[in-house]
């Protein structure tokens, strides 16, 4: 697998993904600082959410050789500002998270935030169903 940098909002599914991704038990787990796991840099929320921390991604960027922006599909306001993505050096691929629990309106609102902010490619996942799981493994390999 690539080496991948997760971002996203607090909240929208970074460690279920990885924990998803990795084969482990699913279990609520709250990242508080740049956490690497295997060939995944796991980053808190918080680091995109509020300006000070944005930095430490750009950071950990440079480890990456990709960058996937995560989007809950539940929440109604962009977290990533448009063209977040040149802020990276390595490419970035958006996925919208809990399609599980989504009505097909929010699906979609969240991906065209995902590409608004400069993801070229968007997957669509459930880490709890798995929906979506096997095309995201198959990009990241």
């Amino acid at each position: 697998m690539t080496v991948i940098l997760l971002v996203g909002g607090v909240g929208c599914g970074k460690t279920t993904l990885l924990q998803r991704l990795h084969g482990d038990e699913l279990s609520y787990s709250k990242t508080q600082t740049i956490h690497t796991e295997g060939k995944v840099i796991d980053t808190p929320g918080e680091y995109l959410e509020m300006p000070w921390f944005k930095h430490s991604l750009r950071m950990a960027s440079f480890d990456a050789e990709l960058v996937v922006l995560l989007a809950s599909a539940t929440v109604s306001e962009a977290k990533f500002p448009p063209g977040f993505t040149t802020f990276f050096m390595p490419p970035s691929i958006g996925v919208v998270t809990k399609v599980d629990i989504a009505e097909p309106g929010q699906i979609s609102l969240a991906g065209d935030y995902l590409r608004l902010a400069g993801a070229l490619e968007v997957f669509e996942v459930s880490a709890i169903t798995g929906q979506g799981i096997a095309a995201l493994e198959e990009r990241l390999l």
